[in-house]
């Protein structure tokens, strides 16, 4: 982002918006222009996989509290793994099927089956702290007893694991019998798969069916409703509430598939209590009963019954978010192009909040700068933000650009921030050509190009650079290519040629390290 010449006066003090207040900071940048790379750009060591790009900080400097800002992004999630508005494009303009979808996004995955007839249990975490009141239409077993059709259960756990049990006509209705279960789970008239609705349990108070069988359990002292049913089951609630089934209609079966795949993967590698494996939020996968079960969606599930994406023998936590903005976040895939994310309806995104609301975002006081000082340097505008500072008048917080979308609960870690309440979406640019398969490597690279001369020369994967960290990328000024390994970075330019530089070198070109004039 350019550096605005913007300049405003506040309690007697100049304030230059696009440059820092915090004495000793200056863009490291003679080192850089030394071989041959554009000015603005500090390329940074390539740290455990992921490639920081210190750019001169993009700075937002306010002069009052009511003084807004606008933040304009790209992307609608944390960008890590699948992005779904992608798999959707990948599948109605490319004509990918969903393992190429899955393998685009998964790098250095396989595809794997679970044990037939695997069960989930799942915490509903809307009826914390309550006690478990549940009737079904056909009626339902509960301490060992067979309950008449509309009778209502309801069950107060104990310390030992079992639960107290009132049986009543109907939710609210007269007493029919009371005791105790040794084991705190009522259960439907059959546990099989795929039962109608009718035999499904329902929860007194809102009548949300679930398929499976309802238990309440003491988390400590605090009660937990869990619904524990089949895998296949569950995800026909998932599949629904995580993606629209309206894809189906419109040639995205496969990404359906993909989204099938990916849902299972992700709750199959799920361990989050001894008591539940996963949770219905957004902050496992959304689950909502059987509720919202739709036919399209039913056939994803059904014909990718048991697949699952694996590594290492393992089943992977397969991650996903509605649009990546052109390039994945990385984390525990390899960062790919994502060319499918073009047809994302809210791919570009604009949000406008006060100086004020920043500084108390961030508990910083009067907020003073707001600065960009890292990147990943993967797609328009230097990608998604790796460091962020913001500096107030009480006090300095350095960040991380997740971290920073979190606090000012912005769509996406990919955006530049501009002063002013009328900033415009920026236009569109093109997507890149899409990333490798599923495959041993995470990367492939360009073949005959003058950096993957240089790499082989080298040794390729068994030599110094070790194994790529990201696919080869043009410089800022488009005046050459640089690519990044764990061992180095290869940069060419047409003056220079393919030239490497390793790691240590890169970290003396990080801003603040003191090394760089």
């Amino acid at each position: 982002m350019p550096r605005k010449s913007i300049r405003r006066t506040h309690r007697r003090r100049r304030l230059v918006v696009g440059h820092p207040l915090r004495n000793g900071w200056r863009p490291a940048t003679a080192r850089a222009a030394a071989i041959g790379l554009a000015p603005a750009l500090l390329v940074g060591a390539a740290i455990g996989g992921v490639l920081h790009v210190h750019a001169e900080p993009d700075v937002a400097q306010a002069v009052a509290a009511d003084t807004p800002f606008t933040f304009v992004g790209f992307g609608h999630g944390h960008g890590r793994g699948m992005g779904q508005w992608g798999a959707y494009g990948y599948a109605t303009e490319h004509g990918w099927s969903a393992d190429r979808i899955l393998g685009h996004y998964y790098g250095g995955t396989t595809l794997g089956a679970l044990p037939e007839n695997m069960m989930i249990a799942v915490r509903l975490v809307g009826q914390d702290d309550a006690p478990l009141d549940v009737y079904s239409d056909t009626g339902m077993t509960v301490a060992g007893r067979q309950t008449g059709p509309g009778e209502a259960a309801h069950l107060t756990p104990t310390a030992d694991g079992g639960a107290d049990v009132v049986v009543t006509a109907g939710c609210s209705g007269e007493v029919l019998w009371q005791g105790r279960a040794d084991l705190p789970w009522v259960d439907p008239v059959d546990m099989g798969e795929a039962r109608p609705v009718a035999e499904h349990l329902k929860l007194c108070g809102n009548s949300a069916p679930y398929r499976g069988s309802l238990g309440v359990v003491l988390d400590g002292s605090a009660p937990r409703t869990v619904n524990r049913l089949s895998m296949e089951d569950y995800l026909l609630s998932v599949v629904p509430a995580e993606s629209l089934p309206s894809w189906a209609d419109t040639g995205g079966a496969e990404a359906l598939r993909a989204q099938a795949i990916a849902a299972r993967s992700y709750a199959a590698a799920e361990n989050r209590s001894p008591l539940w494996q996963t949770c219905d939020s957004q902050n496992c996968q959304v689950y909502a009963g059987s509720a919202k079960e739709d036919p399209r969606t039913n056939e994803a599930v059904n014909s990718t019954r048991g697949t699952v994406l694996m590594k290492d023998g393992k089943v992977v936590a397969s991650e996903f978010s509605a649009s990546t903005g052109g390039y994945s976040a990385g984390g525990a895939f390899p960062s790919v192009e994502d060319l499918g994310d073009a047809v994302a309806p809210n791919r570009q995104w604009a949000q406008t909040m006060t100086a004020g609301e920043i500084g108390t975002a961030f508990g910083v006081g009067e907020l003073q700068a707001f600065e960009i000082v890292g990147r990943n340097n993967l797609g328009a505008d230097g990608g998604r933000v790796t460091h962020v500072r913001i500096v107030g008048a009480d006090r300095t917080v350095e960040t991380t650009g997740a971290e920073a979308r979190a606090k000012l609960g912005l769509r996406s870690d990919w955006f530049t921030v501009q002063e002013g309440a009328d900033a415009t979406v920026p236009p569109s640019t093109p997507a890149p050509e899409p990333g490798p398969e599923v495959g041993d490597e995470p990367f492939e690279t360009g073949q005959g190009s003058p950096i993957e001369e240089k790499y082989l020369e080298l040794g390729g994967h068994d030599g110094t650079l070790g194994t790529p960290v990201g696919p080869e990328l043009m410089l800022p000024d488009e005046r050459g290519k640089f690519r990044v390994f764990t061992g180095g970075i290869i940069v060419w330019t047409p003056d220079l040629g393919a030239q490497v530089i390793d790691a240590s070198i890169m970290r003396e070109w990080l801003p603040g390290t003191g090394s760089a004039e």
